[in-house]
């Protein structure tokens, strides 16, 4: 190992990101690598082998990140821990302090983004409102939480700590947006549309959040904060991240008229991207099955007044009501589901529901027929009784 420039460590490709493999009984057995018994029939060893992990993709992908043409990346701390056998390995004890683990102070992660003018915009009217950030350990990655107790802050932002300082930054600025966004009173709940319009509107949310993470990013970057930036660049995003590279770069002026945070929106739908926010958005509808898929209440219909408040910006243009663009934010090739399990699940979905109203639809009609049914039993019997009055 050695140390470059910057004094952050370097590891030898030879033994970069070697990841914790199973045991037998499922644990991590990091001393497993080398050390397989030569007696041990080669069907064994070569099952010891198959255990553990490919490891060359990774090491490619870490080449890739560091080597990234005239700007390699600059978060070599943040790549390091990527390969930290022991924090990966190791479960955290229910003493365990955040402040001996090395973790970035919640002042000094808000300070910093805070350099982004459209964080300090977004911050400072959460502040007037109540804001809370807090690390929560139990929260996979980060959670928005609206809070109704007026005593106290009406907004309350949790991240898990045990994450690089590149990746904090991105989800702070993802719930700062989400809390803005329920404060002006357009984050609203998927799962009060249809099927087909809740697809829409949680792949919208999940586009418009990454874009403010981007677009958040790119305005540190230009004040020299690099690392949310390197860090965007290097996952999975990355092509959302350089198409609002390419349209901010060539021209400024798209920062805030609002041209750079379209193309990002469009983008994010291009791709195998929105599988997993679609595959999460139809689970919820399946696991609420007496609430979303028995419910008769009758649900609005997506309009593009809700794209509007969607697209709101504290500084800029609203990148969602631009005239200048192809199709509309409410264009059904937004909502396109390509992925065969989910489309699967998303007919079985709307089948239940259409049969549920046909269900109804026949019974309310069953009704109405036998209220209308005469009884000729009591005809009879009246029409007996008053001929007999008649002849006396």
């Amino acid at each position: 190992m050695t140390k470059d420039k910057d004094g952050h460590n370097n590891h030898d490709d030879k033994q970069h990101l070697t990841l914790c493999a199973p045991g037998p009984d499922g644990d991590a057995d990091p001393a497993d690598d080398d050390h397989s018994d030569p007696t041990a029939p080669a069907d064994a060893a070569a099952a010891g082998k198959a255990r553990r992990p490919n490891s060359r993709q990774m090491g490619a992908a870490s080449r890739r990140l560091r080597q990234s043409g005239n700007a390699p990346l600059r978060h070599r701390a943040s790549l390091d821990w990527r390969s930290d056998l022991e924090r990966v390995c190791t479960p955290q004890t229910a003493g365990h302090r955040i402040e001996k683990d090395g973790v970035i102070s919640l002042a000094q992660l808000t300070g910093t983004l805070l350099f982004s003018r459209t964080a300090a915009a977004l911050h400072a009217e959460l502040e007037k409102q109540g804001l809370a950030i807090v690390y929560d350990t139990q929260t996979p990655l980060s959670q928005y939480y609206p809070r109704d107790d007026k005593a106290g802050a009406r907004h309350l932002i949790a991240l898990n700590p045990h994450h690089p300082k590149g990746d904090l930054l991105n989800f702070l600025a993802r719930e700062l947006r989400r809390a803005w966004q329920h404060a002006k009173g357009a984050l609203v709940n998927p799962l009060s549309f249809e099927p087909d319009e809740a697809i829409l509107v949680n792949r919208a949310q999940q586009a418009d959040v990454l874009m403010m993470a981007i677009k958040m990013a790119w305005e540190l970057r230009l004040v020299g904060e690099n690392e949310a930036w390197d860090y965007l660049v290097g996952s999975p995003m990355a092509d959302v991240s350089r198409m609002f590279e390419g349209k901010a770069s060539t021209d400024f002026r798209t920062l805030n008229n609002g041209e750079a945070a379209r193309a990002t929106y469009d983008h994010f739908f291009e791709g195998p991207r929105t599988k997993l926010h679609d595959k999460r958005i139809i689970h919820q509808m399946l696991l609420d099955e007496t609430g979303y898929i028995k419910s008769r209440a009758a649900r609005p219909r997506v309009s593009m007044d809700l794209f509007q408040r969607l697209g709101q910006l504290p500084n800029g243009r609203n990148y969602l009501s631009m005239g200048n663009q192809q199709r509309l934010p409410t264009d059904p090739v937004y909502a396109t589901v390509e992925d065969r399990a989910n489309a699967n699940f998303l007919w079985f979905i709307k089948f239940e529901r259409s049969f549920q109203e046909k269900e109804l639809q026949m019974i309310e009609e069953s009704v109405k027929l036998s209220a209308e049914v005469v009884d000729l039993a009591s005809f009879a019997a009246r029409r007996a009784g008053k001929a007999s009055r008649e002849t006396a």
